[in-house]
């Protein structure tokens, strides 16, 4: 009787222990969607990104961050600015973009899209005083693509593409001029 109660425990235990390992494998199935990149880390370094699907990671080694990649509309609040001819003008702007490169996103900056509207805000107030009131109610879409341009050039530092900015509204604040996007 006492040997077979041995056995019979030895059993339970290489049972146990083959579904605790199974069930540390299971943990590292994980399904991306087709918006999503997976962004794998192994003792804390990225060791890259992977698509959509079912993708094993690593038990107990890696760890995985999930990263949205769908395109994103950020705005920035209405600015006030003085253009080069001394006249103050209020305006926003809208920007359309998306995460390009996972592992950027997530090793170079904190928030990626809280940076690209912060360089936004910026190169709108530089590239506003740099110009006449006339020049820019004149090229307002060249003023986009300028303004796409060069936050594209920061931007993809940190892994974000910018597919297009917009001035949503421009209005001299005397109100004698007055530029207005309709949604």
């Amino acid at each position: 009787m006492v040997e077979r109660f041995g056995v019979r425990s030895v059993h339970e235990i290489i049972g146990g222990i083959v579904v605790l390992f199974f069930l540390i494998l299971l943990s590292g199935i994980k399904i991306v969607r087709e918006h999503d990149r997976l962004v794998i880390f192994r003792f804390g370094k990225i060791i890259g990104h992977r698509g959509p699907g079912i993708q094993l990671v690593v038990p107990l080694i890696d760890r995985s961050l999930m990263i949205d990649t769908r395109i994103t509309a950020l705005s920035t609040p209405t600015i006030e600015v003085t253009t080069k001819d001394q006249v103050p003008i209020r305006l926003s702007a809208l920007c359309r973009c998306h995460i390009k490169d996972p592992a950027k996103a997530v090793a170079k900056v904190d928030d990626p899209f809280a940076h690209t509207v912060e360089v936004m805000h910026t190169l709108l107030s530089s590239t506003i005083s740099e110009q006449t009131s006339q020049e820019l109610f004149a090229r307002q879409s060249e003023l986009n693509g300028t303004l796409k341009r060069a936050l594209n050039l920061q931007a993809t530092s940190w892994g974000v593409r910018v597919n297009s900015v917009e001035i949503k509204e421009m209005v001299s604040s005397n109100g004698s001029l007055k530029s207005q996007k309709q949604d």
